[in-house]
């Protein structure tokens, strides 16, 4: 038996959505949000060259073993904990929940005053606020081990979420650099509506 995804009836996106529904994923839930993949690693190029291997996020891995160092940390951290008799993960954090949701749409309602309620009242530091995909990508594929956060859907329909036309204040990083608009990947020119629609194509 064939499926309509199998048979390219439907898309990948709308296959995805279905996925989270029967998982009982919903909008309505900032902690069961849909939650979508990278499908990315390349985002310091002028032009995404799709014949390269590289191009591509490895989604035959989790993001916490995007690399082998990364993958060789969290496996002896697993064993270290099992030696000490403790709770045994490979993660202590989730790829997906409120302050995740809340954290990549801070810059539209309701989600700001969603953010900022559940960082107790006012934005996070400036430096830890969405500001970069790029380096959002390299904290959860890479640096951070704390950090192995997916995607939402709007990463492939809605650019409006990353760009800050509300004005809100959203601080100042130590390196000078005042929060505003979300900062693209060079091929996506500084506009959001070609970052979203190329992540889209490629996601297909």
């Amino acid at each position: 038996v064939s499926f309509p995804w199998q048979k390219r009836e439907i898309s990948n996106f709308d296959y995805l959505m279905y996925l989270n529904t029967l998982a009982g994923r919903s909008y309505n839930d900032y902690m069961q949000y849909p939650v979508f993949p990278w499908v990315l690693a390349d985002y310091d190029s002028e032009t995404l060259n799709l014949t390269n291997p590289h191009t591509f996020r490895d989604l035959s891995k989790p993001m916490g073993a995007q690399t082998v160092d990364r993958k060789r940390k969290f496996i002896q951290r697993y064993n270290e904990v099992e030696m000490n008799l403790s709770a045994q993960c490979h993660y202590c954090t989730h790829y997906s929940s409120a302050i995740i949701v809340a954290f990549y749409l801070v810059r539209m309602e309701p989600f700001t005053q969603t953010f900022c309620s559940l960082q107790g009242g006012s934005f996070d530091v400036a430096d830890r606020m969405f500001h970069s995909v790029k380096s959002t990508w390299e904290s959860a594929s890479r640096d951070n081990m704390s950090d192995v956060r997916e995607l939402i859907p709007e990463f492939f329909y809605l650019p409006e979420f990353l760009t800050n036309a509300n004005h809100f204040e959203l601080g100042c990083m130590q390196d000078g650099t005042v929060l505003g608009d979300v900062q693209l990947p060079p091929w996506a020119d500084g506009d959001p509506h070609k970052f979203i629609l190329l992540h889209r194509q490629v996601s297909e």
